[in-house]
């Protein structure tokens, strides 16, 4: 199958790998189906494209490569929307915010993680009121770090560094 994205152009996909969001994410009722690929080799940030819209595409994190401590309670009724049955069958993500010229208060929305079954591909967004809706994805203490490495960088420059 083939997606038509603005940001990538046609990518050519596995229909089985396309995830099934019931209701969508939050602001985006209308895209319910989207794949998901790497940012780049070796980056812990993904590309989530709508295949119902194309303008419509989100950098996306496993937010447990960040925070070790993180714990998500799925609602049992959360997981029988995704026919979901084995703690081995979830994959969660969040999407991140990156302001531009910026991507040292890059932020991940801990408070509305995705939740995917991977043995059906649904999945939905979730509520989690214990979490931020903008939590930090860069420590304070590595910020300056980060924009030392970035001084002479354009915008677009320092978001491609950054992730």
């Amino acid at each position: 199958m083939e997606v038509q994205g603005t940001r990538f152009g046609t990518l050519k996909v596995n229909e089985k790998e396309i995830i099934c969001l019931k209701g969508g994410l939050m602001g985006f009722p209308i895209s319910t189906r989207f794949v998901m690929f790497p940012y780049s080799d070796d980056s812990s940030f993904f590309w989530l494209q709508s295949v119902d819209e194309p303008e419509i595409s989100f950098i996306v994190v496993n937010p447990f490569d960040f925070f070790n401590e993180l714990v998500f309670e799925v609602s049992d009724d959360d997981a029988a929307s995704i026919s979901l049955e084995r703690g081995e069958d979830v994959e969660i993500f969040t999407l991140v915010t990156i302001p531009d010229g910026h991507p040292e208060e890059m932020r991940t929305n801990l408070a509305g993680p995705v939740v995917v079954n991977v043995a059906n591909r649904q999945g939905r967004q979730i509520l989690v009121k214990e979490y931020s809706p903008r939590q930090a994805l860069i420590p304070a203490e590595m910020k300056n770090a980060v924009l030392r490495g970035n001084d002479k960088a354009t915008s677009e420059e320092q978001q491609q560094i950054a992730v």
